[in-house]
């Protein structure tokens, strides 16, 4: 075993420090590559799930995107890999568990985690390949950045690319212009003023050559940070990326350093606007923000304070701040944030959902107002109590993440970026246990309040307006520009450009070689376990448990049968819910159940889930559920509270129940504003299923109408609306069919079913019947208008008439479809930012989706063709060998133990066994090519009878709207 020593060198690099860090169980080490300066941080354990990262610090000067284009372009091919598009076919054939790359403010990293050694060092060399020689073609930047795209004469000249897509899909979202002009406030001409995604307007304006001269300038070995994680052997770690890249350079290069720019020493106030629907009242559709520059990322005790602080002061329902806002009627919702890893200034952001421009001045004096009472009369205790033990539980929760190692790079890396201390980034106990002495005995909090808010000059005031004209002026902007670039273009210019479109087209559409792909590392068949270890939830005592190891957390679920919930009050369900978690009760109201629930449990939310069984025998099953998770010596008191809840709920306060729903509706809004596509899948899935009906009217456009409704109208609507609160109640508050699910230790387990006699005695014993439900008819084919600049687009069909007719071949068949066949079609030649399939395996009900697409016909185009694409489907061994291992990987994928849990409580409800489940694994190894090309009489049914939804941009939808039966404006 290697003998790491201080000052030691280990293929090229020097440890420089090695602590063992108790918070995380784990040796941590910092390392120094001689030659180059490269950090190397190693977080060693017993944890298998191994994690590999290498990050570069990349500094924006302008908005149009480059880095974030740069992490899309050299996935797509290197030196060693010259493979189209490599990341694309590692994804589709390989056991990790996390595959990606992030592109922040200053810093663009590439991480991945797989529990399988030998794809751990492979993906290593591809990851460090990609990154240190991709092979930087112009069709790489055309496709992911941008390119003038005509393909005939007659065809309209148009702007493509898939980041501009995905960023005209992100710039829909009015909390990113928030944040944006926020920090451009906060730090003009700094690094952090600029967009590093990029402005969709000025990512027409890069160049091959400066994108080029970003990757030569940025990424270099010295400019770079290293992170391991896990079980592998450190001193291979080591070896793999010197022997196999660093060795290659000679010299040491330069570091990017971000540019802080001068700040500022007054408040600054923006106006700004946001895209919205025409025709529609502006009124209380303002955002207002107020950010303030309060630290940096050296300062960790200050920034673990204020992040206890911004949920004080903006997030906690018993925040006097919070109370003070929404009782002065100044907006729909009122919240905040600490930003602690944005850059090297550590931010404090709030904001106000739902307002006016004039009432800005009034929250800004009510602010300073409510700030300095609180800072001068003190924080209350349990408030204090509440949000600290909030935050430490969600801190302890992290251990247990599926992804625990990339949740410890993303500690560490800002650490290591600037400076800062890596190790301590890690450590947080000792940390906590001062800053809670501080906290609760020194006035800690309240000082910190006064110095760096109060007493702060300089902050950032943003207005952002609502704008019914600004998609249109964003989109003849657009056109003025393309139609200036064509007519300065000859006649031999624009087939010129017609040729090269038509070239571009034919590199997407032309795959991959065999002898490209053998040269990509692959795991083969053999090394597929064939029984792996599969977790069941036991059901015993009327109580669904999974003993797992969860930190000493206890995962508390109980569920509510909402069989006799009538369709008139089904939209409603799922705001009842909110309502129920929040409210209080006769003995607590609002603002003592808040800090209660928080100084005793992890939190108190809810969800519904409607269960088919495998058998077909059994009835559907929908289920509200009431969660809640806790400590073991807090289990009494989060019990305590549960029952409560369900035998004293208090729907007396009409005020706090007035802004649960205008929240509920303005956090909506923007929901299907900015992305949506949950609201067409929904649509779309309630052709095919009473379970699907159920849940579009529960969650769907048919719930967000009726509550759109409901927060125009409330005055009008209120008695009506409580009235269907307490029927809500009467119907759902019931002892019979009452679920219990827990997910933790053995011990916690049985105290729990111990006490669940209590839960169940404060439950109604007047169960209603089921209620008949007759659902209205929707339109087949729909489309729902927003102010998006893209679409989402889905269309379905049922392709099975039950699970047992559902194989581990059709598991391989869907990992082609998603990471191939849509990958190919919908994303790199359509330039949609993501195209993915939902499927029901208990129903055999399935879907396909796209994600800020800048098409509507020929996303749909692609669709109608998947049944001729698996009939002509034509897999060599190895390509088949590579999609099964994809596949198997999708089967028991890494999940926390609450999430674990909560899949093994599903299967249990839907009659799905380990046995079932292992034999589909078998199904899957053993997979042959003609089993998947024999599902295409199925995919028939995508055109039989077609079933599509499509929400987004109005203007795209009009240009197909022969498509459509109907279409509606939400």
């Amino acid at each position: 075993m290697t003998n790491f020593t201080i000052g030691s060198v280990h293929h090229g690099f020097i440890l420089r420090r090695k602590e063992h860090v108790a918070d995380i169980s784990s040796e941590v080490y910092l390392f120094e590559h001689e030659l180059l300066g490269t950090p190397a941080l190693a977080i060693k354990n017993s944890d298998p799930n191994k994690t590999f990262c290498f990050a570069f610090q990349t500094i924006p000067q302008d908005s149009t995107g480059v880095a974030h284009i740069l992490e899309h372009a050299v996935l797509m091919g290197s030196k060693k890999y010259p493979v189209h598009d490599v990341f694309g076919e590692i994804h589709k054939g390989g056991l990790m568990t996390f595959l990606n790359a992030m592109t922040g403010a200053d810093v663009t990293w590439y991480p991945f985690a797989t529990r399988n050694l030998a794809e751990y060092f492979s993906i290593m060399d591809v990851y460090c390949d990609v990154a240190l020689n991709p092979l930087m073609q112009r069709s790489t930047f055309e496709q992911e950045g941008w390119h003038y795209h005509k393909e005939s004469k007659d065809e309209p000249l148009q702007f493509q690319g898939v980041v501009l897509n995905e960023m005209k899909g992100a710039y829909s979202d009015p909390i990113r212009a928030i944040f944006h002009n926020t920090f451009s406030g906060l730090m003009p001409e700094s690094t952090y003023a600029h967009e590093s995604g990029g402005d969709p307007a000025c990512i027409p304006d890069l160049t091959y050559e400066q994108f080029a001269e970003f990757h030569a300038k940025h990424y270099h070995p010295s400019n770079g940070m290293l992170f391991f994680y896990g079980d592998a052997d450190l001193e291979q770690e080591l070896a793999a990326v010197q022997n196999n890249f660093l060795c290659h350079y000679t010299e040491r290069g330069s570091r990017a350093a971000a540019m802080q720019g001068p700040g500022i020493k007054a408040p600054v106030f923006i106006d700004d606007s946001y895209a919205v629907q025409p025709g529609g009242s502006l009124k209380g559709k303002t955002y207002l923000a107020v950010g303030a520059s309060v630290a940096t990322i050296l300062d960790q005790e200050l920034n673990t304070a204020f992040q206890v602080i911004a949920n004080i002061l903006y997030n906690s329902d018993a925040s006097p701040l919070k109370k003070a806002v929404l009782e002065a009627g100044l907006c729909k919702d009122f919240g905040g944030m600490f930003l602690a890893d944005h850059c090297f200034q550590t931010v404090m952001l709030t904001y106000l959902v739902g307002s006016d421009a004039d009432k800005r001045d009034r929250f800004l004096a009510l602010y300073r107002e409510v700030l300095t009472r609180m800072a001068e009369q003190g924080l209350d205790r349990d408030l204090i109590l509440a949000e600290l033990n909030s935050y430490e539980f969600s801190v302890r929760e992290e251990l247990t993440a599926a992804q625990r190692g990339l949740d410890l790079i993303g500690k560490a890396l800002p650490a290591l970026q600037h400076g800062a201390d890596p190790f301590a980034a890690l450590r947080i106990e000792e940390l906590f246990a001062a800053l809670r002495v501080k906290a609760l005995e020194e006035r800690y909090f309240e000082r910190l309040i006064k110095e760096r808010l109060l007493d702060n000059p300089a902050f950032a005031a943003v207005t952002l307006r609502p704008d019914p004209d600004k998609a249109a002026r964003v989109m003849q902007e657009e056109q003025r520009r393309l139609a200036e670039y064509e007519q300065s273009l000859s006649l031999e210019q624009t087939e010129e450009l017609i040729a090269k479109t038509q070239e571009l087209m034919r590199l997407q559409q032309t795959p991959n070689s065999e002898e490209q792909l053998a040269l990509l590392p692959r795991l083969s068949r053999q090394d597929l376990e064939r029984k792996p270890k599969l977790h069941e939830a036991c059901s015993e005592d009327g109580c669904i448990s999974s003993e797992l190891e969860t930190g000493g957390i206890a995962y508390v679920q109980f569920g509510l049968d909402c069989a006799a919930v009538g369709l008139e009050l089904l939209p409603w369900l799922d705001l009842f819910g909110t309502i129920a978690t929040e409210i209080g009760t006769k003995q607590r109201d609002y603002v003592r159940f808040a800090k209660d629930i928080h100084i005793h449990t992890g939190g108190l939310s809810h969800s519904f889930t409607t269960y088919s069984h495998v058998s077909g025998a059994e009835p559907l099953r929908p289920v509200l559920w009431f969660q809640t998770k806790a400590l073991s010596a807090s289990l009494p008191k989060a019990l305590e509270l549960i029952c409560e809840v369900f035998a004293e709920l208090d729907l007396s306060n009409r005020r706090r129940i007035k802004e649960i729903v205008l929240r509920e509706f303005a956090w909506a809004e923007h929901s299907v504003q900015s992305e949506g596509w949950q609201l067409a899948a929904s649509r779309v899935f309630a052709h095919l299923s009473q379970a699907g009906l159920i849940n579009e009217h529960v969650n769907g456009a048919t719930a967000y109408l009726q509550l759109k409704e409901l927060a125009a109208n409330y005055d009008e609507l209120e008695e009506d609306f409580l009235a269907k609160l307490e029927r809500l109640r009467q119907a759902v508050f019931q002892s019979k069919g009452l679920l219990l699910a827990v997910t933790g230790s053995g011990a916690d387990i049985e105290k729990i079913k111990a006490n669940a006699g209590a839960v169940r005695g404060s439950l109604g014993k007047d169960a209603l019947p089921p209620a008949a439900l007759a659902f209205p008819a929707f339109a087949a084919r729909q489309a729902f208008v927003t102010s998006a600049d893209v679409v989402y687009n889905a269309q379905g069909c049922s392709l099975f008439d039950g699970f047992d007719q559902h194989s581990g071949s059709f598991e391989v068949l869907k990992t082609w479809l998603s990471r191939d066949y849509l990958w190919n079609t919908v994303r790199q030649q359509g330039g949609a930012y993501g195209c993915f399939v939902q499927f029901h395996p208990v129903s055999g009900n399935f879907a396909v989706i796209s994600y800020r697409d800048p098409h509507v016909a020929r996303t749909y185009a692609a669709y109608e063709a998947i049944a001729a694409a698996v009939r002509s489907l034509d897999l060599s061994r190895a390509k088949l060998d590579q999609l099964i291992i994809g596949a198997y990987g999708t089967l028991n994928p890494l999940r926390s133990p609450a999430a674990e849990g909560v899949k093994a409580r599903d299967a249990y409800l839907t009659g799905i066994t380990p046995e079932r489940r292992q034999q589909i694994v078998e199904q899957t190894i053993d997979a042959k090519a003609e089993e998947l090309s024999g599902f295409a009489p199925r995919f028939e049914q995508l055109t039989a009878k077609i079933l599509r939804a499509t929400i987004g941009s109005g203007e795209k939808i009009k240009a197909d709207s022969g498509l459509f039966d109907a279409v509606m404006e939400l």
